[in-house]
């Protein structure tokens, strides 16, 4: 039987997790930084994904960074858990154990060491979706994964019940848009990247779990709110002057500039896990020249 498609919408942050220097997590820094994105407007949490640095957990800390989320969002928005692995087992145990504590969702990344075939790849979220009852995401990042979902496996998983949506973190729209095209908006649809949100938005999207909500979120919720009110000019005065933030950002791949820059306003959210390195001050001083520009420093 096909679970009834619930969809999520707006701006999603893929929230921090913030450690103490001996790299456990924090629980009441953490929880209190998302529910301080909560009160910048956001439309819910994405825990324990990338810019959670989820992978470089342990299993017990992934445990615990489900329960956080669930703790700081309280029902007040969805809270969406990252529970993919390259193990079919261990994703299926992750995702149960996001069900259980009161997740609304999983988010499951592509198992990709070692890369599977696309009947690997169709039966791994098979066996994910069939073990919970609350909507299964992919999440499809060919930047990091080396490999992306095609457009064409996303509708049949979706045609046959087992995935209710995808964020699409692919550098080309055009994949996004064919998944919107294929899927007639039937499921959830999430751009990765800040910079494509107005676009994807534009084309169908629902919305966008994008790094950058943790660092200035009602200013990305203002790009959402705006394209939904039908005042398309203001919502891409809005993107666009972000974009030498996000270009900023996108120079290291670890959460380590990320970090730094949310300190920067002030927050303590300690730093990112090894082997993420230290920052050049020189980026830090851009990254702050940026912030004043949005109005976020003086």
């Amino acid at each position: 039987m096909k679970k009834e498609v619930k969809k999520f919408s707006g701006i999603i942050p893929p929230s921090i997790t913030i450690f103490d220097a001996k790299g456990e997590i924090d629980r009441e820094k953490t929880k209190k930084f998302i529910k301080y994105l909560i009160a910048e407007g956001v439309h819910g949490i994405f825990i324990a994904g990338s810019t959670g640095e989820a992978s470089l957990m342990t299993m017990e800390q992934r445990r615990e960074i489900i329960d956080i989320g669930v703790e700081a969002t309280s029902g007040k928005v969805p809270l969406l858990a990252g529970t993919g692995h390259n193990s079919t087992r261990i994703a299926v145990e992750l995702s149960k154990y996001a069900q259980d504590a009161g997740a609304d969702a999983v988010v499951a990344l592509l198992p990709h060491y070692p890369r599977p075939s696309d009947e690997g790849l169709y039966q791994h979220y098979k066996a994910v979706a069939q073990a919970v009852d609350i909507p299964l995401l992919v999440y499809s990042w060919p930047g990091q994964y080396g490999y992306s979902m095609s457009p064409e496996m996303v509708a049949r998983l979706a045609k046959d019940g087992y995935i209710q949506g995808i964020k699409d973190t692919h550098e080309d729209i055009d994949h996004t848009a064919e998944i919107i095209r294929l899927t007639k908006g039937e499921i959830t649809i999430l751009e990765g990247y800040e910079s494509k949100i107005l676009p994807a938005l534009c084309l169908g999207a629902d919305g966008s779990i994008c790094t950058i909500g943790n660092l200035i979120p009602a200013e990305v919720v203002a790009i959402y709110n705006l394209f939904k009110s039908g005042k398309i000019e203001q919502a891409k005065e809005k993107q666009l002057a972000i974009f030498p933030l996000i270009n900023l950002l996108a120079t290291r791949h670890d959460s380590q500039l990320l970090k730094d820059s949310i300190k920067l306003l002030g927050h303590d959210v300690g730093d990112a896990l090894m082997p993420a390195s230290k920052v050049p001050s020189d980026i830090i001083e851009k990254v702050k020249a940026e912030l004043k520009k949005l109005g976020k420093l003086k």
